[in-house]
C-alpha cells in the first residue's frame, strides 16, 4: 500500500482507496478493545513513506492489519458481503416472479384491477414513501432490506474479528455520513431486482393465458375509476403504453366480458403501471444513492482527533524534534571518555547480536575476528530502538543468537521478522544444549517466516564466514 504526500492512499491496481480507510478504522477499534499493538516498525516505516499525519496513520494501519491477519478478515467480510448481495438479488428476482404469479393466479381468469395493483405495487409504494420521508432534514429512516443483507453477511463471515470488520465498516460510513446512501443502495437494488423478476413473469402470463380485467366497488362512483385510470396511465403513456378508452373503462364495471382489444389495452396498461410506478422510481433512487455514495466516500479523511488516533500524534508526527547536545557538560566528559565507544558504520560488514540469552550462555563469544562487530543484546524496547538506528545502513551479514530453551512468542518472532527485513543477510543461531523439543519449535517458526537457521542447540554456531566460535 502506498500513499501520496496529502495522506490519500495510493492503492495501486489491486486495492480500492476506501479499503485503506476501512483497515484504519478496524485497527483503531481493535486497539481500543484489545490494547495497543506492537507498532514500532510500522510507525518507523509510516514516517518514512508518508509526509503528514493522516497518511502515516493509513500506512501504519495497513502494515499492522497485514501483520496481524486483520486484513484477511476484512477481505473475508467484504467477500461475504458480495455473496450475500448476490444471494439476496437472486431471491428478490424469484420473489417478484412469485408475486406476479400469485396476483394472476385466478381460477376463472377474472382480475380485479384494484387488488392487482395493490398486490404488485402496494408494499413498494409504502416503503418508497417512507424512504423519501427519511431524506427530509431531521429525519432518519430504518435500514429496510439492508438489514437483511447485513444479517446474511454476518452469517457468512463467521470467524475471528468478523464482527470487528462489520463494525468498522458501519463506523466508517457513519463518520462519512454515507450510511443512508449505503443502506438505500442495497434496498433499492433488491427492489429493482424484484421488479425485474416481476415484469417478465407478467408478460409471459398475459401472453399465454386469457384474463378479464374489471373494477369492483360498493361505495365509489364509476367516474372515480375513470379518473384513477387516467391518472395512473399518464406516466406509462409517456413511454408508449396505451390507455383504455373511456368506454372500455366504464364497461369494466359491468359483468359482461370486454372485447379482446380492450382486454389487451388493460394488460399493457397494467404492465406500464408496474414499469413506470415500480421499476422506474427504484432505478432512479438507486442511481441517486450510488451518486451520493461515491460523493461521500470521495471525501473520506482521517480525523486525527478521534480516540485511538489522537494518541499516535507524538509517535507519528512529534511536535518537536530532539536536536541533540551542542557540547556535553564538563561533569559528563570523563564518563563519556570512559564509556564503551559506539560501533562504526556497519555497511558491508559482519555483525553478531544476542537476543534474550540465558545467564549461563556467555556473550559475546571470545576471539571474535576483527571484521565481526558485536552489537550487544536486544532484551527490551530500548535495545530495539537502539538497534533500529544502528542498523541503518544494515550490515552485509548478521548472525542473531537466541536461547533455544525458551519458547518463541509472537513479539519475538515479529522482532526477528523486522530484523530480517532490515538485514536480508541475517541468520539465526539457536543456542542452549538442553533445548529439547523447543528447538524444533524454533526451527519451524523461523522456517515459516523464511529466516535461515544456521545452528542447533549444541552450544556452538558458525559465523556467516564459516569461523566456529564456542
Amino acid at each position: 500500500m502506498r500513499h501520496t504526500a496529502t495522506g490519500t492512499p495510493d492503492p495501486g491496481p489491486a486495492t480500492h482507496p476506501v479499503f485503506a480507510y476501512w483497515l484504519a478504522e478496524a485497527i483503531r477499534l481493535r486497539e481500543a478493545y484489545q490494547g495497543p499493538l506492537d507498532d514500532a516498525q510500522a510507525n518507523r516505516m509510516a514516517c518514512e513513506r508518508a509526509d503528514d499525519l493522516p497518511g502515516r496513520i493509513l500506512w501504519r494501519a495497513g502494515r499492522l492489519a497485514a501483520d496481524s491477519g486483520l486484513q484477511q478478515h476484512v477481505q473475508h467480510w467484504a467477500h461475504s458481503a458480495r455473496w450475500a448481495a448476490i444471494l439476496l438479488l437472486a431471491a428478490a428476482c424469484l420473489a417478484g416472479a412469485g408475486t406476479a404469479g400469485t396476483v394472476l393466479a385466478q381460477q376463472d381468469g377474472r382480475i380485479n384491477l384494484a387488488l392487482a395493483l395493490t398486490g404488485l405495487l402496494g408494499l413498494h409504494l409504502l416503503t418508497f414513501t417512507l424512504w423519501l420521508l427519511s431524506r427530509l432534514p431531521g429525519l432518519s429512516g430504518g435500514r429496510g432490506l439492508a438489514s437483511l443483507w447485513l444479517w446474511l453477511t454476518r452469517r457468512l463471515a463467521r470467524g475471528p474479528d468478523a464482527t470487528l470488520a462489520g463494525q468498522a465498516l458501519l463506523s466508517l460510513l457513519s463518520r462519512a455520513r454515507a450510511t443512508q446512501a449505503a443502506m438505500g443502495l442495497v434496498s433499492h437494488a433488491l427492489w429493482s431486482a424484484g421488479f425485474l423478476g416481476m415484469l417478465p413473469t407478467l408478460v409471459l402470463l398475459l401472453s399465454t393465458r386469457q384474463y378479464r380485467f374489471h373494477w369492483e366497488t360498493t361505495l365509489l362512483p364509476p367516474q372515480a375509476f375513470t379518473h384513477l385510470t387516467h391518472w395512473l396511465g399518464w406516466l406509462p403513456g409517456r413511454f408508449g403504453f396505451p390507455l383504455p378508452p373511456d368506454a372500455g373503462i366504464a364497461a369494466s364495471l359491468n359483468e359482461p366480458a370486454l372485447s379482446p382489444a380492450v382486454q389487451a389495452d388493460w394488460s399493457l396498461w397494467l404492465i406500464g403501471c408496474i414499469l413506470a410506478w415500480g421499476l422506474l422510481p427504484r432505478v432512479l433512487a438507486l442511481a441517486a444513492c450510488a451518486i451520493e455514495w461515491r460523493h461521500r466516500l470521495a471525501r473520506l479523511r482521517i480525523d486525527p482527533a478521534l480516540p485511538g488516533w489522537i494518541d499516535l500524534r507524538e509517535r507519528l508526527a512529534p511536535r518537536h524534534d530532539s536536536l541533540g547536545t551542542d557540547q556535553p557538560a564538563p561533569a559528563q566528559i570523563q564518563r563519556m571518555a570512559s564509556a564503551e565507544p559506539q560501533p562504526g558504520p556497519l555497511s558491508g560488514r559482519t555483525a553478531i547480536l544476542a537476543h534474550e540469552l540465558g545467564p549461563d550462555l556467555d556473550w559475546p563469544p571470545p576471539d571474535l575476528p576483527a571484521h565481526v562487530q558485536d552489537l550487544g543484546r536486544s532484551d527490551g524496547r530500548s535495545d530495539r530502538q537502539r538497534l533500529r538506528a544502528q542498523l541503518d545502513p544494515p550490515p552485509a551479514r548478521l548472525l542473531l543468537a537466541c536461547d533455544a530453551r525458551l519458547t518463541p512468542d509472537r513479539g519475538t518472532l515479529r522482532w526477528f521478522e523486522e530484523l530480517h527485513t532490515l538485514c536480508p543477510g541475517m541468520r539465526v543461531a539457536c543456542l542452549g544444549g538442553d533445548a529439547g523439543a523447543r528447538l524444533a519449535i524454533w526451527q519451524h517458526a523461523l522456517a515459516e517466516r523464511g529466516i535461515p537457521v544456521v545452528a542447533d542447540a549444541s552450544g556452538g554456531f558458525r559465523t556467516p564466514e564459516g569461523s566456529r566460535h564456542g
